[in-house]
């Protein structure tokens, strides 16, 4: 029996270490690059740091307060060797390096706080990796912002969801303030995404103000990606938008609609437009210089005209080419119909030119639809088939073999 036990217990020890997680970095070593950057009118610090951690590779930029790196001091413009220290609760990061001017440069050496990880294990956070609390130490994560977030009901946050706050700056005053102002059960993403573009609880109140309350969250996020602000909003009002719904201003604000906008129709006649009708004008390209040119061309056209003109491709130039070839009585139905069919000014040029001048729209925009062009009309002519009515050229071109018919004898 001894000698049984003594052949397997080497081999339960062997099992034993091969099952047991490899130890964690209790320090980690690297790179470090520094420059000094201006940001909200306030001197700040951009500090690179690369390493390996964890067998993986690393790479952490963070800006930082200059008072939160003393002994580094990028703005005096100063040269020589430079050695500081950055102290947080999760672990301490010891620099040295080389100045040159506003950037510096050098080796790093970080530490991690045993205390912290026995805490953050007290609060459920237990197995944090080195790449964790590495960044929890750049990051300035706390037990007590932990804490904080964790009394405010975000007790199932992760780990990669308490370093994603504390990078876009959610703290648990932003909480607070959030709840005052009706949001009080945000998931960890709309906090995260509120910071990102930038929904505060001034925000919130200001546009209250004007009378878009009780927003959902989704819909405040929207308003400030495509930048519908206080100050937008009021000068629509001004303008005589005072009552737009949410979908309305986002979509005003998406396709460019301005006051400015409004103002330059207004004063060209169309005064009485509706928020539709701005948004189509816009989409579709409906400009005051557009509609100027069109009127100085003898065109007074409605809202829907114009649009209907726009999305057909008519432009001013394209209908003052025809006014030289006299069509100078051309109806806004009549344009688009012509420019649908691929009748244009060279179109009518090439036609007059092997003899078909002065000829209807109507047959014009027929010929276009059958594929009548100065080429046909050369190569009947090669065949001797000369002095065709231009309803013959139509019909040359819907019966295909009639031209060899004609050439029988």
């Amino acid at each position: 029996m001894r000698s049984l036990l003594a052949i397997g217990t080497p081999t339960v020890m062997l099992a034993a270490l091969a099952l047991s997680p490899a130890p964690q970095q209790q320090t980690v070593e690297g790179r470090w690059d520094a420059e000094a950057r201006s940001w909200d009118d306030q001197s700040r610090v951009q500090l690179d740091l690369r390493a390996e951690i964890d067998g993986r590779r690393s790479h952490h930029g963070n800006t930082f307060r200059t008072e939160e790196l003393p002994g580094l001091d990028l703005w005096s413009r100063g040269a020589g060797p430079v050695q500081f220290q950055l102290t947080r609760e999760a672990g301490t990061i010891a620099f040295t390096g080389e100045q040159e001017g506003d950037e510096a440069s050098g080796r790093f050496v970080w530490t991690r706080s045993d205390r912290f990880v026995e805490r953050m294990a007290g609060l459920g956070y237990s197995g944090l990796t080195t790449r964790d609390l590495f960044s929890m130490t750049l990051l300035d994560v706390t037990t007590g912002f932990v804490t904080a977030m964790q009394e405010r009901g975000y007790r199932a946050a992760t780990t990669r969801d308490l370093i994603r706050m504390r990078i876009h700056g959610v703290s648990a005053e932003f909480v607070d303030g959030l709840a005052e102002a009706g949001y009080d059960d945000l998931s960890i993403d709309d906090l995260v995404r509120f910071r990102i573009h930038g929904v505060s609880v001034d925000y919130i109140t200001a546009m209250a103000g004007y009378g878009y309350t009780d927003l959902s969250g989704e819909e405040l996020v929207r308003f400030r990606i495509h930048r519908v602000t206080p100050e937008y909003v009021e000068t629509m009002a001004a303008a005589g938008f005072d009552h737009l719904t949410a979908d309305d201003i986002v979509r005003m604000r998406i396709h460019g609609v301005s006051p400015q906008f409004i103002e330059q129709l207004g004063e060209l006649g169309y005064t009485d437009l509706s928020a539709e009708d701005l948004r189509k004008a816009r989409i579709h390209g409906v400009s005051a210089d557009f509609i100027h040119d069109m009127a100085g061309l003898g065109f007074e056209l409605s809202m829907d005209e114009l649009v209907q003109m726009r999305i057909h491709g008519v432009s001013a130039e394209w209908v003052g080419g025809f006014a030289g070839l006299g069509y100078d009585d051309l109806s806004s139905s009549t344009l688009r119909r012509m420019r649908i069919h691929g009748v244009s000014p060279d179109f009518v040029r090439e036609m007059a030119a092997v003899g078909y001048e002065s000829v209807p729209t109507e047959t014009l925009i027929r010929f276009r639809i059958h594929g009548v062009d100065a080429d046909f009309v050369k190569e009947l002519e090669e065949h001797n088939f000369t002095g065709l009515s231009a309803e013959d050229l139509v019909q040359a071109r819907i019966h295909g073999d009639w031209m060899r018919r004609s050439r029988r004898p």
